[in-house]
This record gives structure tokens, sequence and C-alpha cells, in this order.
């Protein structure tokens, strides 16, 4: 099965589970992205976007301005970027830090109308790496935008896999509040039950 095949199977389940469980967070999704506008996005970019990404971006174009809310922020605490703000954004960060590298394009943020940290993306080997406003960038490394999406599903269904926090260890697990898949540390526990928030896997 192609990659391109398992972020399209990947990001249908986490909507269809969304629309089910998280209504406030499906509703911040965009429609998808048209070809010609991908296309034009390369054009101004100087290089392919990759295909991972054209597939994800053309299901959904990011999602809305979530900022009151964090509804958005479903995929492990980020938001998957809309494609404009995101080529925006990387001619900002490729200004800023003389380690940014050519073919990473930013694709995810902790918020969509203020980015300040998320994920990136090589467009030629199609890892993923981090961002920040603050400090260098993170060379991409082994994880591919298919297996995160993956991670986020193991989290939900089961509440078992990679983003489970270890033992002992602090983290942010999924739970809802109002409505919205939000990530957050349990040990928050003051913040949390003003939110009405409650871990999916207790």
């Amino acid at each position: 099965m192609s990659s391109q095949r398992n972020v399209e199977e990947a990001w249908v389940w986490i909507v269809r589970w969304l629309g089910e469980q998280a209504p406030k967070s499906a509703e911040t999704l965009r429609p998808g992205v048209p070809k010609e506008q991908i296309t034009r996005a390369e054009q101004r970019l100087g290089f392919p976007i990759h295909p991972d990404l054209r597939t994800l971006w053309g299901l959904a174009d990011g999602v809305a301005d979530d900022i009151d809310t964090g509804a958005g922020a479903f995929l492990d605490g980020y938001a998957l970027m809309p494609i404009d703000t995101a080529l925006e954004l990387r001619d900002d960060l490729a200004d800023s830090f003389d380690g940014w590298g050519r073919l990473w394009l930013p694709i995810t943020t902790n918020e969509v109308n203020e980015p300040w940290m998320g994920a990136t993306i090589d467009c030629d080997g199609g890892r993923l790496g981090a961002w920040s406003m603050e400090d260098e960038p993170q060379t991409p490394g082994g994880t591919a935008l298919a297996e995160l999406l993956g991670d986020v599903i193991e989290a939900l269904e089961p509440g078992t896999g990679r983003l489970k926090p270890r033992p002992g260890q602090g983290g942010t697990v999924p739970g809802l509040a109002d409505g919205a898949l939000i990530w957050a540390d349990p040990v928050d526990k003051p913040a949390l039950r003003f939110l009405g928030w409650a871990a999916l896997h207790p």
C-alpha cells in the first residue's frame, strides 16, 4: 500500500471519528485544496510538494482559526495548517533561520492564527521535523506523515502507541472537552476540571 493511500485512509478514519466523538473539532476542518491551487503553490515554492502532503491538503485545507477553543489542534495538540498559511510561514522561517532546508515546509502549528511551533515535512524524503519561532529548526528525522496519523489513531482508539506517555513521565493524552478533541496533561487537574475535560482512556 502506498504512503499516499495510508495518508488518505488514516485521515478519513480521523475525520469520521471526530464527526462521531468530537463534532466541534470536526467543524474546524476546511474543504480540500483544488489541484490547481497546489500546482500554483509548487510554482511559487520552486519544488514539488511531497505526495503525502498533496494527498492530505487535497482532503482538507487545514483547519479554521481555533484560538478560542483549541478544537482544531487534534493532531497530538497541533493543527494542520491551511496551504496559504504554510507558504507564508515558510517564507518567514527561511528568512529567519540559516539552517532552514530548501525543501522544507511547515505543516502543523499550535495555533492557526498565531503560529508559534509545529512540524515540518521534507518534501524530498517525506520525513517530519520540528519548527519554532524561537529555535533553529529540527532536521527531519524518521517519522513520516502517514506514521504520525497512524499514531494519532492508535492514541484515540485503543489508547496505545508511541504518543502514549511513558509511566512516571508527564505528557499529553487525548481527551474530550465540550465536544472538542483536546490533548492535555492529566496532571493539570484544576485547569482540566475548569474545562470539563476528560481523558479518553483514564
